[in-house]
């Protein structure tokens, strides 16, 4: 049993009044038995409620509309936190998913009766944070690739073959070959690289027009069964492409 349930059936109003008549008898006459058996009432009243479907139903789609809204609350966070961090072109972009997570808000609070749709909106919430989360990690990790200038490696390269044709020493030749090697595997990990940054950027892209797409789903009421598996499905996808920028930053190239 969650302890906010358990609270929130100790407050109803038929378990306060029970609660304050109880009190108020003892307060009047001291009888602690009486007391004892009015909390033992008190509790047992309190059970029926929790097993009250309606009351049960009632609970659920409230922490349900709790949730909804905490989690609007921490996106409208996360988007100033990010907004300031980004370039002028990122901006816009996260801009104009915000609004859309907006107008989506504003339809739902309007329509929360439907259990479905308060589904659908939760996970675009969901979705709009990581999102905003992807696009964050997305711009640090693009500034410091096209920082790192590849053609030096490549010249490197190319120099020390170059050396190799000249040199008799078998060690000294070692040491290049190891030289080259290294570089190589630097090279290959920055195409490796740029080519995740570019299924990132991609994957921006279709999030963005995810979001209108459920917005537009749920604001015209058309079918919205498959929808949450949708999200779902983009959802996670995120998570792992920033997982690996996050690994990607936490291992960053030391160049």
């Amino acid at each position: 049993m969650k302890p906010k349930m358990f609270v929130k059936a100790a407050a109803k109003l038929k378990n306060i009044l029970l609660l304050a008549i109880v009190l108020g008898v003892f307060l009047a006459t001291k009888n602690v038995p009486f007391l004892l058996l009015g909390a033992a009432g008190y509790i047992y009243f309190i059970m029926q409620t929790l097993r009250d479907p309606e009351f049960v139903k009632d609970f659920n789609k409230e922490m349900q509309v709790e949730g909804i809204q905490d989690l609007n609350e921490e996106c409208n966070r996360l988007y100033q936190n990010v907004f300031k961090r980004l370039p002028g072109g990122m901006r816009d972009r996260i801009r104009n998913v915000y609004k859309e997570k907006q107008a989506l808000v504003s339809y739902y609070v309007q329509t929360n009766s439907d259990p479905l749709k308060q589904r659908i909106v939760e996970q675009a919430l969901n979705l709009v944070i990581v999102y905003l989360k992807l696009m964050y990690n997305y711009n640090i990790r693009i500034r410091e690739i096209n920082s790192i200038n590849a053609r030096k490696f490549i010249d490197r390269i190319n120099a020390n073959k170059k050396k190799q044709e000249f040199l008799t020493n078998p060690r000294a030749v070692a040491d290049l070959q190891r030289a080259v090697e290294l570089d190589e595997k630097i090279l290959e990990r920055i195409n490796i690289e740029k080519s995740e940054l570019e299924t990132i950027s991609s994957k921006l892209d279709y999030i963005e027009s995810a979001i209108l797409m459920f917005k537009h789903q749920i604001v015209s009421n058309t079918d919205t069964d498959p929808v949450v598996g949708d999200i779902d499905n983009v959802i996670n996808e995120a998570i792992a492409l920033d997982n690996v920028l996050t690994s990607h930053r936490n291992e960053r190239l030391r160049l």
